[in-house]
């Protein structure tokens, strides 16, 4: 059977996006959602494709790769039947729909945010003149709980930035609404606007109407343009006002609504859930990655010991929900047997990589290689209170994470003894962006805080990075002195030393 569809620029279902290991299939799960039949099925799926590999992306969806043919028309009617296909395959191209993956069993949250998933992407699935927007169109819904999306994290590369996002706060009448957000160059900027929960819908179909009227008046151009290229050109009140047209007039904040900070690495380890007794368990992967056989083992898993139920989380881990509490241990050893981890001390909970040589054409380093070769050795060598956020970057476009990392590996060539190798150029620090801009129709002002150490080349990598992360642990001034703040405080000259 041939593939449904020309390609995209992004992967999807119903069109074969090649690499040269097979072809790369993208699965859709709105808001990270994962029923056990559908887990299994996907295992059962994967391992027909001829694929060993599973990887839960940053957007919460899961992908197979090294895929050798396209699926059959059963296959794809199956996977639709379960709602892991989009009904209509002309919009399977567009995003995950992002939500906070506790919805539901976060202590914390203002608001279950999985109504609203299911309501938007049925509002996706019911219009198909959605198919006219740029494959990166985004939609994110934050609950205000521990683990939340969107810029509440304390810890930046836990930060994810959608086009349109939509984050519960404590309004000034003391009731949960939605505070409307709009991404551009990975920053969100606050439109100050209010939304009932029970509007949101159509206040979204608004904003996402105007949005693809600008994309269509500009037909024609080899790329469709994005939030951003609307926000420049027209600026957010014009922007806002068209919306507004559409809809009934919103609340604005009248003064700053304060949103809580999310919970460090709440998506890592065993965590309580609101219903008492029950706790979830955030499962790190590594680079995202599973066999599977992992994938079935955890769908057995969320059956005999859970409610049936997987949670993908844009951080590339899985969450185990609804676990009761004098079973916890007993699940822990089941997921060692399966070669899965929970500890946040371990290297590889922040490692992200891109794809790298050779699926990507646009990379110079084998990242995926690198990084594994990169965690082992680190794994051996020194163990870290809370995780360092570590990203392996095959090209300048940083695809595998949209947020500051607190280290960067970018993929060059060096030439060293008449020879062109493989390495890295390595940045400490993080990129903070200066948002109190009176207009959203102004760029994205970042100001860099990234330092540069040097380059290295592939092989000499590893030990390198566990140098500087020892000299880290020797001279921070306390056990609990973040990355960062050491990088920020200390002096880079020495640093560069290390490299």
């Amino acid at each position: 059977m041939a593939w449904l569809m020309e390609p995209n620029v992004c992967p999807g279902l119903f069109y074969g996006t090649s690499a040269q290991d097979g072809y790369l299939i993208r699965i859709r799960t709105p808001g990270g959602f994962l029923n056990a039949q559908q887990g299994r099925v996907l295992a059962t799926l994967a391992q027909t494709w001829g694929s060993d590999v599973i990887q839960v992306t940053n957007r919460a969806n899961l992908q197979i790769r090294a895929v050798q043919g396209a699926p059959t028309a059963e296959v794809l009617e199956t996977l639709q039947s379960l709602g892991l296909a989009s009904e209509n395959p002309r919009l399977d191209h567009l995003r995950n729909v992002m939500t906070s993956p506790t919805a539901g069993i976060d202590a914390q949250e203002l608001i279950d945010t999985r109504p609203l998933v299911t309501a938007l992407d049925a509002y996706i699935q019911h219009h198909p003149e959605l198919v006219g927007l740029p494959a990166k169109f985004s939609l994110g819904i934050d609950g205000g709980g521990a683990v939340g999306i969107g810029t509440r994290s304390p810890v930046p590369w836990e930060h994810r930035y959608n086009e349109i996002q939509l984050s519960a706060v404590v309004g000034y009448s003391q009731e949960v609404y939605f505070q409307l957000y709009l991404g551009a160059d990975k920053q969100l900027w606050d439109t100050q606007m209010l939304i009932p929960p029970d509007d949101c819908v159509a206040v979204v179909g608004a904003l996402v109407k105007v949005y693809l009227d600008y994309v269509n008046q500009r037909a024609g151009r080899a790329k469709k343009p994005r939030m951003k290229h609307l926000l420049q050109d027209w600026g957010g009140r014009r922007y806002l006002q068209a919306v507004l047209s559409l809809t009934h007039p919103l609340p604005l904040v009248r003064e700053a609504v304060p949103q809580r900070p999310s919970q460090p690495y709440a998506h890592l380890g065993v965590q309580g859930q609101r219903q008492g007794g029950f706790s979830y368990i955030g499962i790190h992967l590594r680079l995202g990655q599973l066999t599977p056989t992992q994938l079935q083992g955890l769908a057995e898993l969320s059956q005999t010991f859970g409610s049936q139920g997987l949670r993908l989380t844009p951080w590339q881990t899985i969450l185990l929900p609804d676990i009761r509490d004098p079973e916890v241990a007993e699940v822990l050893q089941h997921l060692a047997g399966l070669g899965l981890g929970v500890s946040d001390e371990r290297v590889e909970a922040a490692i992200v990589a891109c794809a790298g040589k050779p699926g990507c054409a646009s990379a110079v380093t084998a990242t995926q290689r690198d990084a594994i070769a990169l965690q082992d050795y680190l794994n051996e060598h020194l163990s870290l209170e809370y995780p360092v956020n570590i990203h392996l970057t095959a090209c300048p476009k940083s695809c595998a994470q949209p947020s500051p990392a607190e280290i960067t590996l970018l993929g060059t060539t060096i030439e060293q003894s008449g020879q062109t190798l493989e390495g890295y150029h390595i940045y400490v620090g993080r990129v903070e962006s200066n948002s109190d801009s009176g207009d959203l129709a102004l760029e994205s002002q970042s100001i860099p805080h990234q330092h540069y150490l040097g380059e290295v080349t592939t092989p000499e990598l590893p030990s390198r990075i566990a140098q500087l992360l020892a000299f880290y642990q020797q001279h921070r001034t306390t056990p609990e002195e973040s990355f960062p703040a050491f990088t920020h405080r200390f002096d880079i000259n020495q640093l560069q030393l290390l490299i």
